[in-house]
């Protein structure tokens, strides 16, 4: 079972928390048929290219998908989950943050901010979901002051 069906099978969060999920791990391919993105398949490696660049821009930076916090049906009549933002911890302006998007051919995103700003995002709970192998953990992210600087890319 694929770590991200694990805990969303063990644990049910609420409808306004916000759940992270480090880029790498969501789009693992043994993650792609449960995982959903609002972008096309072919748009996902230019999306990971960037984020890649950024995290070897600045080192400390971690970048996660932001899913919603509960499972769907797709039409298949199969279990998924699905998300349509990107959320980075970066010391990076947004005005770099749109020059990578630019180099890397990544779909322009519809909305591009520091969570703070935003009215729809960072309003309940934030958790990671991390794992070590594959056992999954969960962590509450706490510092909204943290939370308020990363930067939201959000796709209709």
């Amino acid at each position: 079972m694929r770590v991200l069906e694990k805990v969303f099978n063990l644990r049910k969060f609420d409808l306004n928390d916000d759940v992270l999920v480090r880029v790498s791990d969501y789009f693992d391919e043994k993650s792609k048929d449960y995982n959903g993105f609002t972008l096309d398949e072919e748009e996902i490696r230019p999306l990971c290219n960037f984020v890649a660049q950024i995290e070897s821009v600045d080192l400390a930076s971690s970048s996660y998908v932001c899913t919603y916090g509960y499972e769907i049906t797709n039409s298949k009549g199969e279990k998924s989950i699905y998300a349509d933002a990107l959320w980075i911890d970066t010391m990076l302006p947004i005005s770099k943050i749109e020059e990578l998007i630019e180099e890397n051919g990544v779909v322009e995103p519809s909305y591009i901010s520091c969570v703070g700003h935003s009215d729809e995002y960072g309003n309940g709970k934030v958790w990671i979901i991390d794992h070590e192998e594959n056992n999954p953990y969960i962590i509450e992210m706490i510092d909204r002051d943290k939370i308020n600087q990363m930067i939201i890319l959000y796709w209709d």
